[in-house]
C-alpha cells in the first residue's frame, strides 16, 4: 500500500474530539473509582425493586447491609437507629453493644479487602461513645495466612457528642478478599461512619490504578453523571447534583437506578442488584475535579423534568413551580463551577477546596429525551435555553436526540434544532453575543459491528450547520463482549468521525468501567476488581484515538487497500497521524508515504499497533492482556497484520 497526503484540511471543532463518558453503572462509582474501600460506610443502603404496578418501584431501608457481628457466636448486639446521627442528611447509625470483650463485627466490602504489601490506608470512624472508655481496633485479616495483616488502635474518651476519628493502617503484607474488623471493648458505642481509602488514593479520591487507566487514555472531555442514571428510574431517583456537594458525610445517599436494570440483557430471566446504591463520594465537585486533573473539559448533563422514558412516564409539567426548580438547578450549577466566591455557589466551591473556577464551557440538557404526544422535550429543551442563555450567553448547550439514529424521534429532533439553529443569530444579553440555540445534538448508537462498518461514512454528507456529539456508542457482538471484533468496528467508525472533524465535536463510547461479579450492561472497556484492572481491546482502540489524533484532519488516499481496511490521517504542529483499521484475514504492509509530493521513509516513522489472532478474544482480568498496544519495530515497510488497529506517525 501507498498513502499519498494532500494538502487539503479540515479545522477540527474541537481540541480534541475523542474523550470518555462516565455513568455509575457496573459499580464504576461506588466500588469503583471512588477509592471507598468499605460498603455501606453510613448504614444508609436502600433496596429497591420493581414494584407490582409497572413502572413503580419500591425501596426499603437495609442499614444492616455488609454488616455482621464477629464472630458469630459473640455476645454482642448490633442495632440500628435512625435521627440525632452524624448527617442531618443521612440520619441514620450503627449502635454496637459488647456484653464481653473481643467481639466485634465486619464488612462484606464488595468481595473483601485488598491491601498492597507496604501501603498505607486512612480508616475514618464517626462516633458518639455515650458512657464507653476504652479502645477501638480496627484490622485488615488475612483469610489465606490466618493472620492480621493491618492493625491499629485508638483510645476514645466518654462523650454525648459525635466526633470523627483517624487512624493509619499499614499493611505488613499484600492480601486478597481479607476482613474488615472492628473491635471495642465491653460496653455500647455508636457508629455514624466508618471509612478506609488507601492513602495513594489521587486527591484522596480516585482509585489510583483506575484513575490511571483514564489518564492513559488522554480524553478530551468527560461527560457525566449519565446516562439515565441523570434522569432516575424515576423523579425522587433521579441525579440531583446539589445532594452530592459539600462535606462528603453530608452528602445524601440514592439508590441507583441500574439497580433494577435486567442484567440478564434479555437473555433470561431477570436478575437485578437491588442494594446498588450511590454514597455521592464523587460528587459534582470531584467530576469538575477529575476533569481537571485529566486535563479534559466538563461536559455535565442535567435532568429535564423527565424519569427515564424507557421506564417511566413520571415527569413534572412546564407550567409548573417545580418545573422552575430544575431551571434554577441549571443556572445554579453554572455559578458553582464559575462563579467568585462572593456567590452563594461559587464560595460553597471554594470553601470544598477549589477558589479558582472550573471554567465550564458546556451543559447537556437531557439524556436520550425524545419529544411524544405526552412528553414536551422541545419545550423544555427551549426553557432551558432561554433561562442559561440569559443569565449566561456564552454557555454552549448541548440537545438530545433520543436513543437511536434510527427512528422517527431521531428525525424530528434534528427538524427541531435545525429550525431553531438561527434563533440566536445577532442576539446579545449583557453586552456578549449569546451561543447558538444547540453547539451540538448528542447521538446514541448500540448496534452490531456490521452497522459501524457499513456507517463509516455516514457523516461524509451530513448537513454542517449544526455539530454532532456522539454521546455513547459500542459494537454489540452476538455475545455482547467487547472483543477484538467490536473493537476493530469501532475504530472504523471512528475514522470516519475523524475525517468529518468539521461537523463531529465529540465522540465518546459507552459505557467505560465494570466490576467483575457486579455488572448490569455490557460491553464495558475496562474491568476490574479489588486487587486488577485490565483494558478490553476497545479500551486499546480508545487509546490510540485519544493520544494520536491532530487537531485537522487531512485529505489523503490509501493505494492498493482493500475493502477489509478503513482510515483515516490528522495533523497537528508536531506530527501527521495515519490510521488504518485491517479487518481482513491476510496481512499487507505499507512500503511508502508520500507528503505533499515528498516520499517519507517509514523506517523514520514511530508505529503503534494493536493485534489479535481470533476476533471473538477479550483480555480476561487478572491474567496478562493477551491484547495490548504495543510499539512496532520495523524497517523501510510497516506490517499491518490482519485484525489489526495501527496508527503511524511522523
Amino acid at each position: 500500500m501507498k498513502c499519498t497526503i494532500g494538502k487539503q484540511e479540515v479545522s477540527f471543532l474541537s481540541e480534541k474530539m475523542f474523550g470518555l463518558f462516565f455513568e455509575d453503572i457496573n459499580y464504576a462509582a461506588d466500588g469503583g473509582l471512588y477509592a471507598e474501600m468499605i460498603e455501606n460506610r453510613q448504614f444508609a443502603f436502600r433496596k429497591a425493586w420493581p414494584g407490582s404496578v409497572w413502572k413503580t418501584y419500591d425501596t426499603e431501608w437495609i442499614p444492616g447491609y455488609g454488616w455482621t457481628v464477629y464472630p458469630e457466636n459473640a455476645d454482642a448486639v448490633m442495632s440500628f437507629r435512625e435521627g440525632d446521627a452524624l448527617s442531618v442528611n443521612n440520619p441514620h447509625y450503627m449502635v454496637f453493644d459488647v456484653k464481653n470483650e473481643g467481639a466485634g463485627f465486619v464488612n462484606k466490602a464488595y468481595d473483601g479487602i485488598c491491601l498492597k504489601a507496604g501501603a498505607e490506608y486512612r480508616v475514618t470512624l464517626g462516633l458518639r461513645t455515650g458512657d464507653y472508655c476504652g479502645k477501638i481496633t480496627v484490622s485488615v485479616l488475612d483469610p489465606d495466612r490466618l493472620t492480621v495483616a493491618a492493625t491499629e488502635q485508638i483510645t476514645v474518651a466518654a462523650s454525648g457528642e459525635w466526633k470523627l476519628y483517624t487512624m493509619t493502617l499499614r499493611a505488613e503484607h499484600a492480601v486478597r478478599n481479607g476482613c474488615f474488623l472492628v473491635q471495642q471493648e465491653t460496653g455500647c458505642v455508636a457508629y455514624g461512619v466508618i471509612s478506609m481509602i488507601p492513602q495513594d488514593a489521587v486527591a484522596g479520591v480516585f482509585r489510583r490504578d483506575l484513575y490511571e487507566m483514564l489518564a492513559a487514555l488522554k480524553p478530551g472531555f468527560l461527560r457525566f453523571p449519565g446516562g439515565c442514571i441523570v434522569e432516575g428510574a424515576n423523579l425522587g431517583n433521579r441525579y440531583r447534583w446539589k445532594d452530592t456537594v459539600g462535606p462528603v458525610w453530608d452528602r445524601k445517599w440514592n439508590w441507583n437506578r441500574w439497580a433494577v436494570h435486567d442484567v440478564t440483557m434479555g437473555q433470561g430471566e431477570a436478575c437485578y442488584y437491588p442494594v446498588y446504591n450511590q454514597s455521592y463520594g464523587i460528587g459534582f465537585y470531584e467530576y469538575f475535579l477529575l476533569c481537571e486533573l485529566l486535563e479534559c473539559k466538563p461536559l455535565p448533563v442535567l435532568n429535564v423534568g423527565l424519569a427515564c422514558q424507557f421506564q417511566s412516564d413520571e415527569l413534572v409539567a412546564t407550567d409548573s413551580p417545580e418545573f422552575g426548580e430544575y431551571l434554577q438547578d441549571a443556572l445554579d450549577l453554572i455559578e458553582f463551577a464559575n462563579g467568585d466566591l462572593t456567590t452563594k455557589w461559587g464560595a460553597l466551591r471554594g470553601e470544598m477546596g477549589h477558589p479558582e473556577p472550573f471554567g465550564l464551557e458546556y451543559v447537556g440538557i437531557g439524556n436520550e429525551q425524545w419529544e411524544t404526544d405526552k412528553v414536551d422535550f422541545f419545550a423544555r429543551y427551549t426553557a432551558f435555553e432561554k433561562t442559561i442563555h440569559e443569565r449566561y450567553p456564552e454557555i454552549r448547550l448541548l440537545g438530545s436526540a433520543g436513543p437511536d439514529v434510527t427512528t422517527e424521534r431521531y428525525t424530528a429532533a434534528w427538524e427541531f434544532y435545525r429550525r431553531n439553529a438561527q434563533s440566536n443569530a445577532g442576539r446579545t444579553v449583557h453586552g456578549k453575543p449569546v451561543e447558538a440555540f444547540t453547539s451540538a445534538v448528542d447521538e446514541h448508537y448500540y448496534m452490531p459491528p456490521a452497522w459501524f462498518y457499513e456507517h463509516t461514512h455516514m457523516y461524509d454528507e451530513y448537513p454542517r450547520e449544526i455539530p454532532v456529539f456522539a454521546g455513547e456508542y459500542a459494537a454489540h457482538c452476538d455475545k455482547k463482549q467487547n472483543s477484538l471484533e467490536a473493537a476493530l468496528a469501532e475504530a472504523a467508525f471512528m475514522c470516519g468521525l475523524e475525517r468529518n472533524g468539521d461537523v463531529i465535536r465529540f465522540a465518546s463510547v459507552a459505557p467505560l468501567f465494570a466490576r467483575k461479579g457486579y455488572v448490569q450492561w455490557i460491553p464495558d472497556f475496562i474491568w476490574f476488581d479489588g486487587e486488577h484492572v485490565s483494558g478490553t481491546p476497545g479500551y486499546y482502540v480508545q487509546q490510540l484515538f485519544g493520544a494520536y489524533t491532530g487537531s485537522r484532519s487531512v485529505s489523503f488516499t490509501l493505494e492498493g487497500a482493500t475493502d477489509e481496511i478503513y482510515s483515516a490521517v490528522s495533523r497537528d504542529a508536531e506530527h501527521y497521524y495515519l490510521k488504518i483499521i485491517h479487518t481482513g484475514r491476510s496481512a499487507m504492509t505499507l512500503d511508502t508515504i508520500s507528503l505533499h509530493g515528498e516520499e517519507r521513509n517509514c523506517a523514520d516513522c514511530v508505529v503503534m499497533q494493536m493485534s489479535g489472532t481470533d476476533p471473538d478474544d477479550v483480555n480476561v482480568l487478572g491474567e496478562e492482556d493477551r491484547i495490548a498496544l504495543r510499539r512496532l519495530d520495523h524497517g523501510e515497510r510497516v506490517v499491518i497484520p490482519p485484525l489489526s488497529c495501527t496508527v503511524i506517525f511522523f
